[in-house]
């Protein structure tokens, strides 16, 4: 798996300015919603579930997922909770 570092930089690389890390609690859930810019979050451990496109994605320690700006979708976080890194860029 990719360092934190590794994650960062490679987010800067592809025009991800706004870089964030999160720990979300076990079972948190994000109903339907969208970002102005593109998204791209990197799990570092836990999982959490996303629905996005009416697929449903379980994403685990070193799973990646990209999310388009303004394409509708929910997460729900998983029993241990869920630690990942999460880019955003603006497409303006």
């Amino acid at each position: 798996m990719k360092t934190k570092e590794d994650i960062i930089n490679q987010m800067r690389a592809e025009g991800f300015l706004i870089i964030n890390e999160y720990n979300d609690a076990p079972s948190e859930e994000f109903p339907d919603h969208d970002h102005e810019g593109d998204q791209f979050l990197v799990v570092l451990s836990g999982s959490i579930t996303i629905t996005m496109d009416g697929k449903v994605s379980i994403l685990l320690p070193g799973d990646e997922m990209f999310f388009p700006a303004h394409v509708i979708h929910s997460a729900k976080v998983g029993p241990e909770g869920c630690l990942y890194i999460d880019g955003e860029r603006s497409n303006e």
